[in-house]
């Protein structure tokens, strides 16, 4: 996933010199999916064996990098092809996201925080190492990195069929079981979309998740590519720099959370500030600060990133039933990176029509306004973390 950060908006914007409306567009086609299989993906996902199932949808990967790679080999891939590879991409990834969020139902509930940051930590350390090998285009090839990850899609799938075993979760297997023949997909789709309608907290919580990857995730998709070319002039090698910063600020407040033997007595205030020192944060970039300063705030950007996904997610893990654990992560996933390809869409336009310095100071005036309310309003302001018995 580290590789496609970096290789997919660079081949956009960096290879074919697209403008920043069609990187906009680009990112959309691999976010898009989200918001129209995410929540059919957990109810799949709640039906089946999570092992098996995610086995399959890694090879599933290979299909989409395979045809980018015969794409390359042929000559260079179009605007509309790579569409299609980032659509196909973000189809599986839909279904890939609420299978492998389930897997954290098997932690316990006091100690769901700790398996969070874990995960995040070991998830964003491998991204990190994605996007300095994805900085390399300099002297690699697409091609070649695209055979790399194809490689390690095939490792991934082979490494999560052996962990989790069907005979080792028998029980899981007979009660899902039970699930599928007693009710219709439909119905626990909607006994998911209930679970959130009833709980006020959990409602606040995905609309502040959606908020997150609408304008958070929106300007970070296509403003970064941006200000690194057009801003301080640079190439793949800066642009993966600057993901390697944001990446190192997350494991960074991940690593600190995995050491804390209780939660955040209020967690959900928490992810409010947070919420609200990352829209200071993009007004700093706005003011096109100089690289000495500018990456000490993508790391502090990362810092806050990290510690709101892994806040936003404990939360979610420790008010749900594991029967209904998919659908619920599904509508969270649904949420976060449904309005990202949609933040990343309008601000390409957004950039196209004020440019890129006010379009960060819109947003992070509209964030800043969006955390005073639900500071003021919201009743996620009050919600309190399981403490260790």
């Amino acid at each position: 996933m580290g590789l496609q950060k970096v290789l997919y908006p660079w081949l956009v914007v960096g290879v074919l010199n697209e403008s920043p409306s069609r990187l906009g567009l680009a990112q959309l086609a691999v976010l898009l999916p989200s918001l129209l299989f995410a929540l059919p993906g957990g109810v799949v996902s709640d039906r089946r064996h999570r092992g098996s199932w995610l086995s399959l949808l890694y090879l599933l990967y290979l299909i989409p990098v395979g045809a980018l790679v015969i794409a390359f080999g042929t000559g260079s891939p179009t605007f509309t092809q790579l569409i299609i590879y980032g659509t196909l991409f973000g189809t599986i990834t839909a279904f890939v996201q609420p299978a492998r969020e389930s897997l954290l139902g098997y932690a316990a509930p006091e100690l769901m925080h700790q398996a969070v940051a874990k995960v995040m930590a070991v998830q964003f350390i491998a991204q990190g190492i994605g996007f300095i090998i994805a900085g390399q285009l300099d002297i690699v090839s697409p091609m070649q990195l695209l055979c790399f990850q194809m490689l390690v899609f095939l490792l991934s799938s082979i490494f999560i069929k052996r962990g989790h075993p069907i005979a080792a979760r028998v029980g899981e297997n007979d009660s899902r079981a039970k699930r599928t023949v007693s009710k219709k997909p439909l119905l626990e789709l909607r006994e998911g979309l209930v679970l959130f309608r009833n709980n006020k907290s959990l409602l606040h919580l995905i609309l502040i998740v959606f908020a997150t990857g609408f304008l958070g995730f929106g300007v970070y998709l296509v403003g970064i590519p941006l200000i690194t070319k057009q801003f301080y002039g640079g190439g793949a090698t800066l642009y993966a720099a600057l993901q390697i910063t944001f990446t190192l600020g997350i494991i960074s407040v991940n690593l600190g959370v995995m050491n804390l033997t209780s939660l955040f007595k209020k967690p959900g205030r928490l992810l409010v500030i947070s919420f609200l020192l990352r829209g200071i944060l993009v007004a700093v970039i706005a003011l096109k600060p100089t690289l000495w300063l500018l990456f000490p705030t993508i790391y502090i950007w990362g810092v806050f990133s990290g510690l709101s996904m892994t806040l936003g997610r404990t939360v979610l893990h420790n008010q749900v039933p594991d029967t209904m654990r998919s659908r619920a992560v599904s509508v969270y996933q649904l949420c976060l990176y449904g309005g990202a390809p949609l933040g990343a869409w309008v601000c390409g336009l957004t950039v196209e029509w004020i440019g890129l310095s006010h379009t960060f100071l819109t947003i992070a005036v509209i964030t800043t306004t969006l955390s005073l309310l639900a500071a003021m309003r919201s009743p996620l302001w009050q919600v309190r973390g399981i403490q260790p018995q």
